[in-house]
């Protein structure tokens, strides 16, 4: 693909009162990784979106966005691209113009880190490498779009909204909810009723979700903290160490302490 990057900023934090407004439109293919809940307006339409969103804006499409209540946070870069590149993306499953929910942003947001070292960077190869860089970001885009990971702007209204919310400390503060009885409460649903909401919104069991997401986290914190195994298995939601180490082994084949050690988790990562 021969997609252009402008200007980009990784990991941008604004105060409570940012607002980006874009009458008419960003000039340019904007894309925005929102790290925190924002309010966002596209062509008159209203959108309150959780952290974890991402959202490509056409040159010409009026748009705003801001902060919800606390920092705004983000990683962004404008680009251009031909026609048909355009329409490739748009095959691979990449929308325009709508804020899409992601689980996971952290593979998206090293390789926006990267892509932004080789831009300013004067090294040997860095324009290729930066090219490199940017079409993996966009595979990996669409590798998560597709693997059922997103949600669509309808689920950003009401009961759903809520939904995205429960969701989204599931695979980022997995130590939030107790049980899922204390997540049918949030919603103000029964057990039963809370249960089969998740599975037809997402197409995954709620225990499945659980459990993903406190994997995802459990690997985050073995490969960049020295917490102890107890510790990390606190954080992500276990009552009992015994418990953590026994589903992480069935989850990945390792025990925690394997994982940790000489770059398990990047054969693990590699194999899969």
């Amino acid at each position: 693909m021969a997609i252009k990057i402008g200007s980009i900023g990784y990991n941008y934090v604004h105060e409570n009162n940012f607002v980006m407004d874009l009458p008419q439109g960003p000039g340019a293919y904007l894309f925005l990784l929102i790290k925190s809940s924002a309010f966002i307006r596209i062509n008159n339409k209203k959108f309150n979106v959780v952290k974890n969103t991402y959202i490509i804006l056409s040159p010409a499409t009026p748009s705003l966005y801001k902060a919800d209540k606390d920092k705004y946070i983000d990683d962004w870069f404008y680009f251009s691209l031909e026609p048909e590149d355009k329409e490739k993306l748009i095959n691979m499953g990449i929308k325009f113009d709508e804020p899409q929910y992601i689980n996971s942003v952290d593979a998206l947001s090293d390789e926006i880190h990267h892509i932004s070292f080789e831009l300013f960077s004067s090294s040997i190869h860095h324009s290729e490498l930066q090219q490199a860089y940017t079409d993996i970001f966009f595979y990996k885009l669409s590798r998560l779009i597709n693997s059922a990971e997103s949600v669509s702007p309808q689920m950003f209204a009401s009961k759903n909204e809520k939904l995205v919310y429960v969701r989204s400390r599931l695979y980022n503060s997995p130590n939030y909810f107790n049980n899922v009885d204390e997540m049918a409460d949030f919603m103000n649903l029964s057990r039963s009723g809370f249960q089969h909401l998740y599975s037809k919104t997402f197409g995954v069991n709620i225990i499945q979700d659980v459990i993903k997401g406190r994997i995802k986290i459990a690997k985050e914190l073995l490969q960049s903290t020295n917490l102890t195994i107890s510790e990390i298995a606190q954080k992500c939601g276990y009552k009992t160490e015994y418990h953590f180490m026994r589903q992480f082994k069935e989850q990945t084949s390792f025990t925690p302490t394997e994982f940790r050690n000489s770059n398990t988790w990047i054969q693990l990562e590699e194999s899969r």
